[in-house]
């Protein structure tokens, strides 16, 4: 039993002491200067995106393969963000979060463009298709 004890309370003291040694720093508790980066950084990766739509929609291939390229292309951008973040020692799980949450919303945008994409095509097609008939 007092092994027991004894074997808890080293994992207490270790998993405290790991617990301790990561960083509590939020993106806002980074200097002005990195705040200014930051955005930036943002702001290069939805211009990364608007950028790489427009070349992508002029490739013609299909939706999910233009949203994949797109995404890739742009990850360079998100890591350079990630870099900054972990450079101004914030919180590891905040900059997965932020870089998630950033390619998760991008994900969803490029989604719902494709789908309305596709919607408008298959509109086209079923207008032409009326018309040819007599």
């Amino acid at each position: 039993m007092i092994k027991h004890y004894l074997v808890a309370g080293t994992l207490a003291i270790c998993s405290t002491s790991l617990m301790a040694e990561e960083s509590m720093l939020t993106p806002a508790d980074m200097p002005q200067e990195a705040i200014n980066e930051m955005v930036e950084n943002i702001t290069d990766y939805n211009k990364c995106m608007m950028a790489s739509r427009l070349k992508a929609n002029q490739n013609g291939l299909d939706a999910r393969q233009n949203a994949d390229d797109i995404l890739q292309s742009c990850e360079t951008t998100l890591g350079e963000l990630k870099l900054l973040l972990a450079e101004n020692d914030v919180n590891p799980a905040l900059i997965e979060g932020m870089a998630k949450n950033l390619r998760s919303k991008a994900a969803k945008q490029l989604m719902n463009r494709a789908m309305n994409d596709m919607a408008a095509q298959a509109a086209a097609l079923d207008h032409v298709e009326r018309n040819k008939q007599p």
